[in-house]
């Protein structure tokens, strides 16, 4: 009961945070975007959209120290856990390395083969740096996000998250006092809040955790190091894959179109980063105790934990999802005073592929945390990458630009199954036991709500006045058929505890 009642602590700690970074973000994009204008902010989205597929390996990096360090803390041998960090700072400090140096020789080329109009090309250029910089920095924070996120401390994590989003409000309410090229000047600041966070973590985690420290005696397990190393190459292909999906689509768009339309995509990139923090809270409360079971030889609670884990995780995402997915015209309406054309249908077709991906949270955890990913890996890669030349193909033949979207969504499909049969070989996932309990219920709810809110919009005009009431329905319908009818009973007890607990507090 221990372990429950730190996810759910943790939960509520990042859900907070979620509401705090989540209002500042919904605040920050359309700052942002009337500054730099549509076609300059298309750019921004374009070219970070490039440097975050040739950082493929930082997400990946992130899920493999954490793995290590979780794994090695289940295990409760010290000495490894010591040289789990030094080895993981070693891997990161090669691959910021390797990467800017790699990505910089590519910045020529690169400008010459996206579609940029002429007059932009020299502050193109100057942004491609910045963002490098950037994403060195990003890639040197990684071991001390996955040392929070291993120890479970989600309210250092919360507290650096909203001041970085704080930061980065601040930037954008300084853009219109900007004499000059304000691009250059967001590609810049942007890179000196990134380090910023990243000396910040560096001196709390050394601070706070006196047990991992550098060591050059730390480093020399090679053994140790190969392993790591194979297995964070092979969660950077699976990375890579990810990413390489989602700014392959962007590139896709620009190719056929122009940076205007990239405008649109990232807006609709936004709407899902926002979403994407619901999505991930459940994930980072129980990964790490998830990953601790691997460790300590506990495959039957990690079993449940990762069916408990896809479960909510469609919950929470679905239950915020709905409601943006009905208004979002009125929505975007209200949020920005310019909204790009095709930006309804990208973020309603970005907003369905994340509620899709929920259906294999707990999978991916399950597979990552035995370790056994090489094939694994390779498979999933193939077919995320297929989504860039099925893209391409829908909008040869003349089909709406979300259409390059909805390809994702196909492919996403396929990759459940690939991830179901991998899960059975690897874990002992009962594939019936999966689908029928886990995904087909929280996939039902969603559709049967959906309907019921559509039928409101049908009745009613666009209003504020609507929009409430398609909120309140959502919450009251959604919530109650998902505590009746979606959780196991001991989920519902689970539930009913914490609430009594909260009361007695009281």
């Amino acid at each position: 009961m221990h372990s429950t009642n730190k996810i759910i602590a943790n939960s509520v700690i990042l859900y907070a945070k979620i509401l705090i970074c989540m209002a500042i973000s919904l605040y920050t994009v359309p700052l942002v975007l009337d500054a730099l204008g549509k076609s300059d902010f298309g750019l921004y989205g374009l070219i970070a959209g490039v440097i975050s597929m040739l950082s493929f390996m930082n997400a990946s990096m992130t899920i493999s120290t954490q793995r290590y360090l979780s794994v090695t803390m289940g295990e409760g041998n010290d000495i490894k856990l010591l040289e789990v960090y030094n080895i993981s700072l070693i891997l990161h400090i090669l691959l910021a390395f390797i990467i800017a140096v790699s990505t910089e020789l590519l910045i020529p080329w690169l400008t010459d083969y996206l579609n940029i109009d002429e007059g932009r090309l020299d502050t193109a250029t100057l942004l491609f740096h910045f963002l490098v910089v950037n994403m060195v920095f990003t890639v040197l924070t990684v071991p001390f996000d996955a040392i929070l996120n291993a120890y479970e401390n989600m309210l250092a994590f919360s507290i650096f998250g909203i001041i970085e989003s704080v930061l980065r409000l601040s930037v954008a309410l300084l853009l219109p006092y900007v004499a000059y090229d304000c691009l250059g000047f967001y590609g810049l600041a942007l890179t000196i809040v990134t380090f910023v966070i990243l000396t910040s973590k560096w001196i709390y985690t050394r601070k706070k955790y006196t047990k991992l420290y550098p060591d050059k005696d730390a480093c020399r397990n090679h053994t140790l190091f190969k392993e790591m190393f194979s297995y964070a190459g092979w969660n950077a292909l699976a990375a890579l894959a990810m990413v390489g999906r989602s700014q392959g689509i962007n590139i896709v768009l620009n190719r056929f179109f122009d940076t205007v339309m990239n405008a649109a995509y990232n807006v609709a990139n936004n709407v899902n980063g926002v979403l994407s923090y619901f999505s991930s809270t459940i994930q980072k409360s129980v990964n790490p105790q998830l990953m601790q079971s691997e460790g300590s030889k506990e495959r039957s609670r990690l079993i449940t934990m990762s069916y408990g884990l896809t479960k909510f995780s469609i919950l929470s995402l679905g239950v915020i999802a709905l409601p943006l997915i009905v208004e979002m015209p009125y929505i975007l309406k209200l949020w920005l005073s310019e909204v790009p054309r095709y930006t309804i249908e990208f973020t309603r077709a970005i907003i369905t592929l994340a509620l899709i991906m929920q259906a294999s949270t707990g999978l991916m955890s399950a597979i990552q945390s035995t370790g056994k990913i090489k094939w694994y890996t390779i498979t999933i890669c193939i077919i995320l990458l297929s989504t860039i030349p099925l893209s391409h193909l829908a909008l040869s033949v003349g089909l709406s630009p979300s259409w390059a979207i909805w390809a994702a969504c196909i492919t996403e499909v396929i990759a459940i199954t690939a991830r179901l049969l991998f899960a059975r070989k690897l874990v002992g996932v009962f594939i019936y036991d999966y689908i029928g309990k886990t995904i087909l219920p929280p996939m039902v709810l969603i559709i049967l709500t959906g309907l019921l809110l559509f039928g409101i919009t049908q009745v009613m005009p666009s209003s504020f006045i609507r929009l409430l009431i398609v909120g309140f329905s959502d919450v009251i319908i959604f919530g109650f058929l998902s505590y009746r009818y979606v959780l196991s009973e001991g989920e519902r007890q689970v539930i009913l505890k914490i609430v009594m607990k909260l009361c007695s507090r009281k």
